[in-house]
């Protein structure tokens, strides 16, 4: 009898053992999550240019232009805001997430990295145009996909 009990309590320790480890889990999950759709997200707009990048982005998202200046909002003020910049074919904007993290939450996160401007000229060599930092924000939305909520960023300093 003595015996069952000991086995009983050694599975017991074992259970909530693992149910902490499972508490603990979903935030490594959300940050992989969260670095994958950052991937995709940069994916989607090399192939799809402004549809695909606009296509990551919530109704409400807000976006500031690495160069500076005010908030827009909404996805309207954002491909406002950035035409220009998919507009022309020969350019790609291109980044790599480097982190990214979950809020306590666990239906928003971030992701951080570095872009480039990549001028690709029909004859010759792939050409950097500019450099910089990124933060984005996003939220889990009702389909169960990352959406972006904020993005925005910093340019390089040019080199000398």
């Amino acid at each position: 009898m003595k015996q069952r009990w000991i086995v009983a309590l050694v599975f017991l320790i074992g259970i909530g053992g693992w149910a902490i480890a499972q508490r603990e889990q979903p935030k490594a999950d959300v940050k992989t999550q969260l670095l994958d759709a950052d991937r995709a997200f940069a994916k989607t707009a090399a192939e799809k240019g402004l549809e695909g990048w606009l296509s990551f982005m919530t109704d409400d998202a807000v976006r500031i232009s690495p160069l500076g200046g005010k908030a827009h909002v909404g996805k309207a003020a954002i491909k406002e805001l950035d035409a220009a910049l998919f507009a022309d074919a020969k350019r790609l904007l291109t980044w790599e997430p480097a982190d990214g993290g979950a809020f306590a939450d666990g239906k928003h996160g971030f992701t951080t990295g570095k872009f480039k401007i990549l001028s690709k000229p029909a004859e010759g060599k792939e050409e950097v145009v500019r450099t910089g930092a990124y933060v984005t924000w996003w939220r889990m939305g009702e389909d169960g996909r990352w959406k972006v909520i904020l993005d925005t960023g910093s340019v390089d300093p040019p080199k000398p």
